[in-house]
């Protein structure tokens, strides 16, 4: 097992966190068998909360943890997931649009699916006693999922770690303890507009990722000084075509932005204090209670928008209905249609290329987990 200061960051991005498995799983090949989790400090934000959860109930044993996970994503289908629910579209338009005009009571936050599918699959699949065994033995250090409080308007940021993990408070976001349930990995995971909002104690959540502006705070906070990251950015330039900028295109747009473009800031922001702590000496650096963070960051080498398309028409007949509805025609990527892409062609896809991509730079990532150099063959 790593060092306890080795953190495992993995964003959201919905289907396509399925990509991160592939990278787990070849991170897994490299460390013997029964060998527990390599990164003892977990973090994960909307679909990759759900990914840090059942990576952290088999800490003590990381290649079958991910072989758990693995499973799962192969087989995963639309359904399992969210439903759709046409009916309450019509019933806001028909009914409540006028009533809403007279009515003293606001109506309820507008969703489109429903997250029933997925709160049961959450329930049956995960253990999460084990998540305190896993604490309790000394094979993880910390689990933290990231929310986002509608109320308070603050990134929270709910963990459960051994007893040397303590809450914190900064700008605009917060850490609190607790026990991690199927509620917070719901509410992280709760697009506006596309799920309901989440009620944990008298707080409405929704997904981690829009108000997250430090997503590497989390992993600092718990101590981390290694971070290896694990983005999911399927940005492409959808270049200067004649005809007018369709719905789809701007969701895309703003669904690159909040789960890729903040990551990518506070990376800039690390480098630059990295460089000026670099500068100061390690007893002046020890004396004011200042780290050195290493980041390690994966991602696709692929677009992952342009991998959904061919797999456009596998989707459930009502979904595809919608999307044609915002503009996704089947003629070009959509990172709307690859972020609702639970299909099992799909995922097994970006797990084959989280794998391949993992591969190619498994000297680097040797070097980063202090991995003895491969042999030659």
């Amino acid at each position: 097992m790593s060092k306890p200061s080795t953190a495992l960051l993995l964003t959201g991005g919905g289907a396509r966190a399925a990509y991160q498995v592939g990278v787990l799983k070849a991170i897994a090949e490299l460390y013997p068998r029964q060998a527990g989790i390599p990164f003892p400090i977990l973090c994960g934000t909307s679909a990759g909360a759900l990914n840090a959860t059942a990576l952290a109930c088999y800490a003590s044993h990381f290649q079958l943890g991910v072989r758990k996970l693995e499973w799962v994503w192969r087989s995963c289908e639309t359904h399992h997931i969210f439903r759709f629910q046409p009916g309450q579209l019509l019933r806001r338009l028909l009914f409540e649009g006028s009533a809403g005009l007279i009515s003293a009571t606001p109506n309820p936050a507008f969703h489109l699916f429903s997250q029933e599918p997925l709160k049961r699959l959450l329930d049956q699949l995960i253990n999460y006693d084990r998540i305190d065994e896993q604490l309790l033995y000394g094979n993880l250090e910390a689990l933290a999922i990231t929310a986002s409080d509608y109320r308070s308007g603050l990134s929270t940021t709910f963990f459960q770690g051994r007893p040397n993990r303590h809450a914190w408070q900064r700008a605009r976001r917060r850490g609190i303890p607790t026990l991690i349930t199927t509620e917070h990995l719901l509410a992280s995971s709760a697009l506006p507009f596309v799920f309901a909002p989440q009620r944990i104690d008298d707080h409405d959540f929704g997904d981690g990722s829009i108000q997250q502006l430090s997503p590497l705070s989390p992993a600092i906070h718990l101590g981390a000084e290694h971070i290896l990251a694990i983005t999911l950015d399927a940005r492409h330039d959808m270049g200067s075509a004649p005809h007018a900028i369709t719905s789809s295109q701007i969701a895309s747009h703003l669904l690159n932005t909040v789960f890729s473009d903040t990551l990518n800031s506070d990376l800039e922001r690390l480098a630059r204090i990295n460089a000026t702590l670099a500068q100061m000496a390690p007893r002046e650096r020890e004396r004011l209670n200042l780290r050195l963070i290493e980041p390690c960051v994966l991602g696709p080498s692929q677009d992952l928008d342009q991998l959904a398309l061919p797999h456009l028409p596998h989707l459930p007949r009502h979904l595809r209905r919608l999307l044609r509805v915002l503009g996704v025609k089947g003629d070009e990527p959509s990172t709307l249609a690859s972020f609702l892409m639970f299909v099992p062609e799909y995922c097994q896809n970006l797990i084959q290329l989280g794998y391949q991509d993992t591969r190619d730079k498994q000297s680097s990532i040797r070097h980063f987990l202090d991995l003895a150099p491969s042999p030659r063959r």
